[in-house]
C-alpha cells in the first residue's frame, strides 16, 4: 500500500498521543510505587502503635493511590496511543482502528459531546464513516480531539452539502439523520416546518433544535445521535435562504 502522503497530500498538523501516553504512565508509576513503598511501613509503625509515623504514611500512600487512580480515569491510558494526521487531502491516524482516509472517502460524521467527564470536561468522541462503510472513531484517545474532529467534520460537511443542495435545487428530498428537507420547508417525525416557520437552525446543548416563530412548535433531535449534523444546519440555512429569493 502506498504510503498516506502520496494520496492525501502535505500533512497540516499531527495529533500525537504518544507523548501524552508516555507522561501518563510515568505519572502512574510513579503514583503507584510511592503508594506500594508506603504500605508496608505503615503497617509496621501501626502494627508497633507508632502512631504519629504509622497514620501519616497510611495517609500518604492512600493518597498516592486515589490520585492514581484519578489520573487514570482522566486520561484513560492505552498500551497502543493513536496518532492522527491532517493531511490536505485527507486524515490518516495510525493505531487501533486507524486508516488513511481520502475527504471524499469520507461520507459521514457523528459528534457527540460527554459531559461528566473528570473536572467537569466534556469528552468528545467523533465517529466517521467511509464509503465502504469502515467506522473510524476518535475520541480522547487522541490529543485536541476535538480541534481534530471538528476540522474533519467540516471537510466532510463541504462536500456532503453542494450534493444535498443540488438534489433540492432539483424538487428532490433529502434526508439526514431524522430530518427531511426539500424547497418547501424542513420535517421530522409526521411533522413539518415550512421555510416561513423556520427562525433558526441550531446546534447547542446536546441537541440539534430548529426554531419555529411564535405560534408553531420547533423540531429537534439529540446532537450525539444524529449524522452529519453540521452538515443539516449548512443546508437548512442555505435552503431557506434560497427560497427568499424565490
Amino acid at each position: 500500500m502506498a504510503p498516506p502522503g502520496d494520496r492525501l497530500g502535505e500533512p497540516v498538523r499531527i495529533f500525537d498521543g504518544r507523548s501524552a501516553a508516555r507522561r501518563t504512565w510515568a505519572w502512574l508509576a510513579l503514583l503507584c510505587l510511592a503508594a506500594a513503598a508506603l504500605v508496608p511501613a505503615a503497617i509496621v509503625y501501626l502494627h508497633d502503635r507508632v502512631w504519629p509515623v504509622g497514620v501519616p504514611a497510611l495517609l500518604l500512600a492512600m493518597g498516592y493511590a486515589a490520585a492514581a487512580g484519578w489520573l487514570a480515569g482522566r486520561d484513560r491510558p492505552r498500551l497502543r496511543a493513536r496518532v492522527a494526521v491532517l493531511h490536505t487531502g485527507g486524515l490518516a491516524v495510525t493505531g487501533p482502528g486507524g486508516g488513511a482516509y481520502a475527504w471524499d472517502e469520507l461520507v459521514s460524521v457523528t459528534v457527540a459531546g460527554i459531559p461528566g467527564g473528570p473536572g467537569g470536561r466534556v469528552r468528545w468522541r467523533f465517529t466517521v464513516v467511509a464509503h465502504d462503510g469502515t467506522v473510524l472513531r476518535l475520541d480522547d484517545g487522541i490529543p485536541d480531539v476535538r480541534r481534530l474532529g471538528m476540522a474533519v467534520a467540516q471537510e466532510v460537511t463541504a462536500r456532503i452539502v453542494p450534493r444535498h443542495l443540488a438534489a433540492v435545487k432539483a424538487g428532490e428530498s433529502v434526508r439526514i439523520g431524522p430530518f427531511s428537507v426539500d424547497l418547501d420547508g424542513v420535517g421530522k417525525d409526521g411533522e413539518r416546518l415550512p421555510w416561513s416557520a423556520v427562525r433558526d437552525v441550531v446546534i447547542g446543548d446536546g441537541l440539534v433544535t430548529v426554531h419555529a416563530r411564535p405560534g408553531r412548535s420547533g423540531l429537534a433531535a439529540v446532537a450525539s445521535q444524529m449524522p452529519d449534523a453540521l452538515a443539516f444546519c449548512v443546508l437548512c440555512h442555505q435552503v431557506r435562504s434560497l427560497t427568499e429569493h424565490f
